[in-house]
C-alpha cells in the first residue's frame, strides 16, 4: 500500500507510540536511578559532613573545660577518647548502612535493567505482530478490492447481457407486430 495510504499512516504512528512509550519508560527508569544516587551521595556527605562537625564542637568544648579546669586533664582525655569511639562506630555503622543502601541499589539497577531488557524483547515480538497484522490487513484490503472489480465487471457483464437480451426481445416483438 502507498505511505500516504490512511490505514499504513495509522500503522506507523501506533508503531511509533509504541516505540515512544518504550523509550519513555527506559528515560524514567534512568531518571530514577539518578535520582536514587545522587541521594544516596548527598546523604553521605551530609552525614559525614555532620559528624565532623559535631565531633568538632564536642572536642572544643571539651577543650574549652580542660582549660576551665586545669587538674582535669586525664578524666577529660578518657571523655574525648570515648567521644572519638563512639563517632568512629558511628561513622563505621553510617558507612556499612551506605553499603548496604548501594547494594540495594545496584540490585534495583539489576532488576531494572532485567525489566527493561524484558521489556524490549516483549517490544520486539509486538512490533513484529504489529507488522504482520499491517500485513495481513493490506493483503485483505488488496483482495477485497480485486473481488470488488472483479464483482463489478461480472455484474456489468450480466447488465449488459439482459440489456442485448432485452432489445432482442424487442427488436422480434417489433417484428412480429410489424408483420
Amino acid at each position: 500500500m502507498a505511505e500516504d495510504n490512511p490505514l499504513s499512516v495509522a500503522f506507523e504512528l501506533q508503531r511509533r507510540t509504541i516505540e515512544q512509550s518504550n523509550e519513555a519508560v527506559r528515560q524514567s527508569i534512568d531518571f530514577q536511578r539518578q535520582v536514587n544516587e545522587s541521594l544516596l551521595g548527598g546523604a553521605e556527605t551530609a552525614t559525614e559532613q555532620s559528624a565532623d562537625l559535631t565531633r568538632r564542637a564536642l572536642h572544643s568544648y571539651l577543650d574549652a573545660v580542660e582549660s576551665a579546669m586545669p587538674g582535669s586533664v586525664s578524666g577529660i582525655e578518657e571523655v574525648r577518647e570515648a567521644v572519638d569511639e563512639q563517632f568512629d562506630a558511628a561513622e563505621e555503622a553510617g558507612t556499612e548502612a551506605i553499603e548496604m543502601a548501594e547494594e540495594g541499589l545496584d540490585s534495583g539497577e539489576e532488576a531494572a535493567e532485567a525489566y527493561v531488557d524484558a521489556l524490549d524483547q516483549q517490544l520486539t515480538v509486538l512490533l513484529e505482530a504489529h507488522e504482520d497484522l499491517e500485513s495481513q490487513t493490506e493483503s485483505f484490503l488488496d483482495q477485497t478490492e480485486a473481488q470488488l472489480a472483479e464483482l463489478q465487471e461480472q455484474s456489468q457483464a450480466q447488465l449488459d447481457e439482459q440489456i442485448r437480451e432485452l432489445q432482442g426481445r424487442m427488436d422480434d416483438i417489433r417484428a412480429e407486430m410489424s408483420d
